[in-house]
């Protein structure tokens, strides 16, 4: 004789129970582990430095202002922040002076490569101009 659908779930009422909590749990577990991991991973770095105008000849110059600093808020934050530095002994060709550090919120992606480091229409490196100095950007990976 043929049950309805609605006593077959009450007689196997337990058993359903726990096949859904089984796959389940590991479904949530699976879902959220990635953004478990990014809270325990430390964050990237990135690094300005001061170059020589020699050397920012040699790719692409962003002129920096009040206005476009807001697209570079790592500059703005270096460069225009609280923590004023000090300009350094003289360069040698090519030379590289750290200017300041900023903790990346986030890991650094291709977008961040493309905004800081490369223009990616024309794969040259970027440089940035203000106030008659130049600067680059690297990166330090934490992990």
């Amino acid at each position: 004789m043929m049950q309805s659908l609605s006593a077959i779930v009450q007689q196997y009422r337990k058993s359903i129970l726990v096949l859904v909590v089984l796959i389940g749990l590991p479904l949530i577990v699976i879902a959220a582990f990635p953004y478990v991991m990014s809270l325990t991973v430390p964050p990237d770095w990135l690094l300005v430095y001061e170059v020589t105008e020699e050397k920012a000849g040699e790719g692409m110059i962003v002129h920096l202002d009040d206005q476009n600093f807001k697209d570079y808020p790592v500059l703005e934050e270096v460069l225009q922040g609280s923590e004023q530095f000090e300009p350094g002994p003289p360069y040698s060709k090519g030379d590289l002076r750290r200017v300041g550090e900023v903790e990346y919120p986030e890991k650094i992606t291709q977008g961040t490569i493309d905004r800081y480091i490369f223009d990616n229409t024309t794969g040259e490196r970027k440089y940035f101009e203000y106030n008659g100095r130049y600067y680059r950007i690297g990166t330090l990976y934490a992990d």
